[in-house]
């Protein structure tokens, strides 16, 4: 389903421009998708951009790994038969050009899709990209994805994969049909290309002998393969980490720094950088002064009200904001007795936070067409978007303590609820981020007020261990949507039914049923309210409590723009698709 965050905020203003809705329906199933090639522009030396997190994983396919933060490095150097490319106040997703002769269904009943690579793509080491790429990553997701710790949405419904023409055209037939399609093996269904040549060289298994017929004898393979993939492909070793992309990475810390350079290997146009430096740099306003001195071309960094604020009033800086595929929520851990058996909690938390307190304080300076978040399917600038949170999240107080009340708690001497010798208390974790942070301290008064004990589990490597770990009691963090809804799928649904990032264990079989069944649906206007009816029953269990749509934001030098070959333009965000360096092969420095 091709629907996506929208609306333009270039220029020098804090909140962006005006909201602009994209309901244009997707592409009809086989129809030509648009072609995407990267642009002929001029060396543009070195730049360097300020980030909040920096590169962790070269496999960030998995459950463990799965970081917006890798996708910057990700996106120019993973390949990616779709790419999700922004015009016009709009982000579509386009065939890469640059990989890819063509992907067209060849038969929509049953379902077949075909890829025809470029005859001149090549892995770094020269090794071509083809079928046995695409192959790997139907083993990965598809034939054993609980052993490769990957999302099996749509990959489980193919039935085989075929290489011919040199390793350069993959067939696949799907057993069940998958409307999604557009979003697998590529990085607008938060994925890509890995190279099978070196899991093959390093293990001794060719993954394209396992088929759906022999999965269990060929276990001893499977485990090898893996253990490599899910191993041996995290962090960043030089020896396997081979680029497929215009840039590969020259250096890394997997923390501080990470210096990219041209792929001297990419048969495309060169990118404009000779580098591309990413600078960790956890403070907004810190960021923004290195972004005046010149130190750094652009920040992409979590924006707070302040900083934004002060860096639109700056004449040699630009900036962009619009609401984003990425949406702030609170989960509780519903393997957690104190959540799992008291729904009456869940709901009164829900009840007792003031979002719209959060907005104001944190979010409206920013963008100033934020609300409420009512929906995890869609975001409130995209077509289908209804409001099914509309009755929680109004810091009332006096309901909650209403509904602690009716489940049979007894609020205490120190004003907070208990119930069987058990506290209305729990402990909030979340990653070390001002705006973060301050959330924490809104959401834990305003429930003190409703008799519930809120206390910080700040820490500064909250996403990178204990929530992939279900390390936590509830969680707040963001989750990066994406053009393809099935993509969600494994945020949402039970573990045993492909919920690889279910990190708050949530359950609900009517949910997991309903979810599966809309992935199915090749039909856009049905697909829609089979959405909205999974985010209904979401809504029903109130495992998770929407904040807001999280703007997407950059700041960077007005010295600098994005060349579409003709002309130097803004800058702007796709952040799936690795936020303001989606398209930093195309930076130019203005005239």
């Amino acid at each position: 389903m091709v629907l996506g965050a929208c609306g333009s905020g270039t220029g020098n203003q804090a909140g962006g421009g005006n909201e602009q809705q994209q309901n244009q329906k997707p592409g009809e199933i086989g129809a030509q998708d648009q072609v995407y090639k990267r642009p002929k522009v001029n060396d543009a030396g070195d730049v360097t951009i300020a980030v909040e997190e920096n590169y962790r994983d070269y496999n960030n396919f998995i459950g463990a790994t799965n970081s917006q933060a890798s996708t910057r490095v990700g996106n120019i150097t993973i390949p990616s038969p779709y790419v999700g490319v922004y015009t016009n106040g709009q982000i579509l997703p386009e065939i890469d050009g640059d990989l890819m002769e063509s992907v067209k269904v060849v038969s929509p009943d049953p379902q077949v899709v075909e890829y025809k690579f470029q005859k001149a793509a090549v892995w770094e080491d020269g090794s071509p990209i083809g079928c046995t790429d695409i192959y790997l990553g139907y083993v990965a997701h598809g034939l054993a994805s609980d052993k490769f710790d990957s999302e099996k949405t749509g990959y489980e419904d193919i039935s085989k994969v075929e290489c011919k023409d040199d390793n350069k055209t993959a067939t696949l037939t799907f057993g069940k049909k998958f409307a999604d399609y557009r979003g697998l093996f590529s990085s607008i269904g938060n994925n890509g290309l890995l190279p099978e040549h070196v899991l093959k060289a390093k293990t001794g298994v060719d993954v394209t002998q396992i088929t759906k017929d022999n999965v269990a004898s060929k276990a001893a393979d499977i485990d090898k393969a893996s253990k490599f993939y899910t191993t041996d492909w995290q962090k960043h070793d030089p020896s396997v980490a081979v680029s497929g992309g215009p840039y590969r990475v020259k250096t890394t810390d997997l923390r501080d720094t990470t210096v990219l350079e041209r792929n001297p290997k990419w048969w495309g146009n060169p990118g404009g950088p000779a580098t591309i430096t990413l600078r960790t740099n956890t403070n907004a306003q810190s960021a923004s002064q290195q972004l005046q001195n010149k130190e750094v071309q652009a920040i992409d960094v979590q924006a707070d009200a302040p900083t934004a604020t002060q860096l639109s009033k700056v004449s040699t800086v630009k900036t962009f904001a619009q609401g984003g595929q990425t949406y702030e929520h609170i989960d509780f851990n519903m393997s957690k007795p104190l959540f799992k058996d008291n729904p009456e909690l869940r709901n009164a938390i829900a009840t007792c936070i003031n979002r719209q307190a959060i907005i104001d304080n944190l979010i409206k300076d920013i963008n100033p067409n934020a609300k409420p978040l009512g929906n995890f399917m869609f975001m409130p600038n995209e077509a289908g978007y209804e409001d099914h949170y509309s009755n929680i999240g109004k810091g009332d107080a006096d309901a909650a303590k209403k509904l602690m009340e009716g489940g049979g708690w007894k609020l205490n001497g120190d004003g907070i609820y208990e119930k069987n010798g058990t506290k209305a208390s729990f402990t909030l974790g979340y990653k070390t981020v001002v705006r973060r942070n301050k959330t924490y301290q809104l959401v834990a008064d305003s429930c003190k007020k409703a008799g519930i004990q809120v206390i910080s589990g700040q820490q500064d490597s909250f996403n990178d261990e204990s929530l992939p770990k279900s390390n936590f009691d509830a969680a707040l963090f963001a989750w990066v949507g994406n053009l393809v809804k099935s993509s969600s799928y494994a945020n949402y649904a039970s573990q045993s039914a492909g919920g690889t990032s279910n990190y708050a264990l949530y359950s609900d079989p009517d949910m997991d049923k309903a979810y599966a069944e809309a992935n199915a649906n090749l039909d856009f206007k049905s697909r829609v309210d089979q959405l909205n009816n999974v985010d209904k029953i979401i809504a029903k269990d109130m495992f998770s409590v929407p904040l807001f749509q999280l703007p997407d934001y950059t700041a960077y030098d007005a010295g600098w723009g994005a060349s579409d070959g003709t002309k130097v333009g803004d800058l702007s965000y796709v952040n799936f698709a690795g936020g303001v360096t989606w398209n930093v092969y195309a930076w130019q420095k203005r005239q």
